[in-house]
């Protein structure tokens, strides 16, 4: 027996509901996945800090004698604590110095060590971070102090460190996906890892503006 109009209708209606049902519920678990991930497997979170931290090149660099035109003023309402500020993907995330990068990592962004500064510019500022973070970062704090939306930035976008009450500038000019970073000529290296279990690590590379 034929099924009738009505009946054919309810049926693709039906069948356009459970496809929207199941688009959402996969855009629910894309932000709750890595929580997931790091409960079920709790040592990824060591791992994914030795694929960060790992020697990305064995290229000696040398110091390049660089001439800044402007130095920031000093600004006393901007925090002591070093940042890094990224508009486009809203993300606000502290600069840790400690030679220790577990516990730089654990805080936002870690300074890589033994090499340039705002205030020291002969050799690049090296600026990694978690993409996924820890199990016990809300999604706002991941999203916040992590690269988590790293790969949303694009050549212009501008990033802004503030570091001893100075707020600089500096302006992306490549974005890349490597092992290893290529372009040692740059003022400002921001990079992350791109997947869980990947040696590829997303790069953004910037020039200082002041």
């Amino acid at each position: 027996m034929k099924k009738n109009g009505p009946e054919k209708i309810q049926n693709i209606y039906a069948i356009i509901g459970f496809f929207f049902l199941f688009i959402s519920l996969i855009v629910i678990a894309i932000p709750i996945w890595p929580y997931v991930w790091y409960r079920i497997n709790p040592n990824e979170t060591d791992k994914d800090v030795e694929k960060i931290v790992k020697e990305i090149t064995t290229e000696k660099i040398e110091q390049k004698t660089k001439e800044i035109s402007q130095i920031p003023p000093l600004d006393p309402s901007l925090p002591e604590t070093p940042f890094v500020i990224i508009p486009k993907i809203n993300v606000e995330s502290p600069i840790s110095t400690n030679k220790d990068f577990n516990t730089g990592l654990a805080k936002g962004s870690w300074i890589v060590s033994d090499y340039g500064t705002p205030e020291k510019p002969e050799l690049p500022i090296i600026l990694a971070a978690h993409r996924f973070g820890y199990s016990s970062w809300s999604v706002e704090k991941r999203n916040k102090i992590s690269y988590y939306n790293l790969p949303d930035t694009k050549e212009g976008d501008e990033i802004y460190i503030y570091w001893n009450q100075r707020k600089y500038k500096y302006k992306i000019y490549k974005a890349e996906e490597s092992t290893y970073i290529s372009d040692y000529s740059a003022d400002l290296i921001l990079y992350t890892c791109k997947f869980f279990n990947s040696p590829i690590r997303i790069f953004r590379y910037a020039e200082r503006i002041y």
